[in-house]
């Protein structure tokens, strides 16, 4: 069989977006993301909204959801 995607891949997420998605599946605030990568809470808002955008989810808890589920696959 073909190798599995990866949630990158399936969703054609950056690195960039990738680094947050991971950070805010762990907990992390849009505060803490933005200061742990050096961006501004604004900047990391504006990511999160193209990836809720791509994945097709609402919120953050969607997102960790199916990003978990992408994990797992």
């Amino acid at each position: 069989p073909p190798p599995a995607e990866s949630g990158a891949e399936r969703f054609v997420l950056t690195a960039r977006e990738v680094e947050i998605v991971l950070l805010v599946s762990d907990g992390l605030t849009t505060r803490d993301v933005g200061l742990r990568l050096h961006l501004s809470p604004k900047t990391v808002e504006v990511h999160l909204s193209r990836v809720y955008t791509k994945v097709g989810v609402s919120g953050r808890t969607a997102l960790a959801g199916v990003w978990a589920t992408v994990a797992r696959d």
